[in-house]
């Protein structure tokens, strides 16, 4: 078998790296993750003496459907395709025949390696040391734990070691990089000329017999979407706010009780002396650095009056340097939070210092302070009303989120009595297919599959009242209903006529080019033919040349042997193209370039194919089974 004979002629190497990449992938969850609750949890496959538990297996499943949800891709049909399924299926069978290949070979893992290289990356510290706070969020915001994202990090780094020792290995041999850099280098002078479909459409011929046939083998083409077009109406804050009116005394007690709302901010108009202080710098810079800040704080101290000309000569801030220091006015959260705390709690005409930052060292001077008193009622009072009435609309929203909810359901039969109390307008909406493009505040997955579930449909009633976006609710009610059907034959004759005539004449123009081009072949002259003008083109240069994938294999297939050579491929808008090669050449520095770099290529293609030989070895020794019974029952739709 080719896993033992690898793990033998290798003499263990290809084989741990192959099986370490996934054996850390699940050493911090465990194999027996897949054997849940012993024997009494249903399975949905077996490998060797392991079970695939259908929790595991579905959980695995949401995971990737949820993946699949955020790349865009809307449709249950997919999501819930049994090709999804056994994909997902697929690579945790693959997985576990690794796993117990490793356990039979006696492979194990190097976690604290791993977490030694993640406390020295540096987007984990802070102040150039390790934050766990920092790693915790990131992994947070990455919807990952320190598990699977040391498991992510082993799984590519021993990737990329394979591919290396495979490189190593000089399993690809030097004449196939040599051949690769003749291949690409190589450029033909080709003219082209192109028979087109519509050209040949007079001679096509229909009769009723084929329409028919054609309209029964492609029922995609009359086929009907499910279409709604609904009534609707909106519940938000905003909806509450016209009917409020805010008293003088309702407006008083909110600007009492938010006054910082209202208050001048406070600025200070500072200036600074920044000493550079590197953390990873050496014991003795740092000490020096501390000692040149030290005397200019002295003498600052002595004479404020110096600290614009001290600042000019000895400040490390380029940006503030050569205007004195100066920060100009800040407000709160403006600076680094160690240097804001500090100016913030000097009086003005202040020295003061030392202040460390992540930039530094820094010495102080508040030169003036304004802003910080609070404005007056009668200064802010329209505002004040403002605010105060969209702070009672809020809470007066939250307080009827659930009446309205319970009106709609109650009232199902119609939105009005929703409508009346609230004073909402009641919106129509124009046709639009379940899985089409939708309006508005209709875009939204779970009120569609509300509007469209038999209840709403059959019953004609309210959908729920259902959150569409922060603070608003939706609910709505079917006019009109559109189910999914087929359009008769009458009323796509007319493009069905249209396909089989195109069909048709791609079939007369292959045929006619095919023809021209025996002819050519032959060595006698087409008149009919127009080649175009001649162009020099390699395999990398001709789709920019406006040569087709197609077009470009043929070209470069052709036989050279013979010169003019002529060749022919059928276009994808049903038209035929034929291309007389006049010459060829190399371009030699092409040559040289590929040259340089293909051995490398051609080396880790063959050990990525090397790594899926491998694993469908342990497959092939493998005992895999599948319970398929158990499989077709897993519900996707999630």
């Amino acid at each position: 078998m080719l896993a033992d004979t690898m793990h033998e002629k290798m003499k263990g190497l290809a084989a741990r790296i192959i099986l370490a990449i996934l054996i850390i992938a699940f050493a911090w969850t465990g194999i027996d993750t897949y054997n849940k609750s012993g024997g009494s949890v249903q399975t949905v496959a077996q490998v060797g003496k392991r079970n695939i538990a259908l929790p595991v297996y579905e959980e695995a499943l949401k995971k990737e459907q949820s993946r699949l949800r955020e790349a865009g891709e809307k449709n249950p049909a997919v999501l819930n395709s049994a090709e999804l399924k056994m994909a997902v299926l697929e690579r945790m069978m693959r997985e576990q025949l690794l796993i117990q290949q490793a356990v039979k070979l006696g492979y194990g893992t190097n976690e604290a390696g791993i977490l030694a290289a993640i406390r020295n990356e540096p987007m984990f510290q802070e102040n150039g040391q390790f934050s766990e706070a920092r790693l915790k969020l990131i992994l947070e915001n990455n919807r990952l734990n320190l598990k699977q994202y040391i498991a992510s990090i082993a799984q590519d780094t021993l990737s990329r070691e394979l591919v290396a020792f495979q490189a190593d290995t000089g399993i690809a041999a030097r004449a196939m990089g040599e051949r690769l850099a003749q291949v690409m280098a190589e450029q033909r002078e080709v003219s082209k000329t192109v028979l087109r479909a519509e050209d040949f459409a007079l001679q096509t011929k229909l009769d009723a017999r084929q329409i028919q046939t054609y309209y029964d083998k492609h029922p995609e083409l009359s086929r009907v979407p499910e279409q709604a077009r609904v009534e609707y109406i909106v519940f938000t804050p905003e909806a509450v706010l016209a009917q409020l009116q805010v008293s003088e005394a309702d407006a008083k007690a909110y600007y009492d009780k938010h006054a910082e709302q209202f208050a001048l901010p406070e600025r200070r108009e500072v200036a600074h002396i920044l000493i550079r202080l590197a953390p990873e710098a050496k014991p003795a810079d740092k000490q020096a650095a501390r000692e040149k800040a030290q005397r200019l704080l002295t003498a600052l101290q002595q004479n404020p009056k110096q600290f614009a000309e001290l600042a000019k000569q000895h400040s490390q801030d380029p940006l503030t340097a050569a205007k004195g220091g100066a920060l100009g006015a800040i407000q709160r959260g403006a600076i680094f939070p160690q240097v804001e705390q500090a100016a913030f709690a000097m009086a003005a005409g202040e020295v003061k210092g030392l202040v460390e930052s992540p930039a530094g060292l820094h010495i102080l001077q508040v030169k003036a302070i304004t802003g910080g008193g609070q404005r007056s009622f009668a200064e802010v009072r329209d505002g004040v009303l403002e605010a105060a009435r969209r702070d009672m609309a809020l809470r007066k929203f939250n307080e009827e989120v659930e009446q309205f909810g319970d009106m709609v359901y109650a009232k199902s039969d119609s939105l009005k009595p929703a409508a009346d109390k609230y004073r909402l307008t009641i919106q129509t909406s124009d046709w639009f297919e379940r899985q089409g493009p939708l309006p508005g505040l209709l875009k939204n997955e779970r009120l569609v599959n509300a509007i469209f579930s038999s209840d709403t449909i059959k019953a004609k009633r309210n959908t729920e009242a259902i959150e569409v976006a922060p603070n608003t609710l939706v609910a709505a009610r079917i006019v009109e209903y559109k189910p999914a059907g087929n359009k008769p034959m009458e009323a796509v004759k007319a493009e069905i006529e249209a396909r089989l005539r195109k069909e048709q004449a791609a079939v007369l123009a292959a045929k006619q080019g095919q023809a021209f081009l025996a002819e050519l072949k032959q060595g006698r002259a087409v008149p009919a033919l127009k080649f175009g003008a001649a162009k020099k083109i390699s395999r990398d240069q001709a789709q920019r040349e406006g040569f087709g994938v197609d077009e470009t294999k043929v070209i470069f297939r052709a036989g050279v042997r013979t010169l003019p050579s002529y060749t022919g491929v059928a276009l994808p808008d049903g038209g035929y193209a034929l291309y007389k090669i006049s010459s060829i050449a190399s371009d030699e520095n092409v040559k040289r370039q590929v040259a340089q770099i293909a051995p490398l290529s051609l080396r880790q293609v063959l050990a990525e194919q090397t790594a899926g030989a491998y694993l469908e070895s342990l497959r092939t020794q493998g005992e895999v089974s599948i319970k398929q019974a158990v499989l077709d029952k897993v519900g996707a739709q999630n």
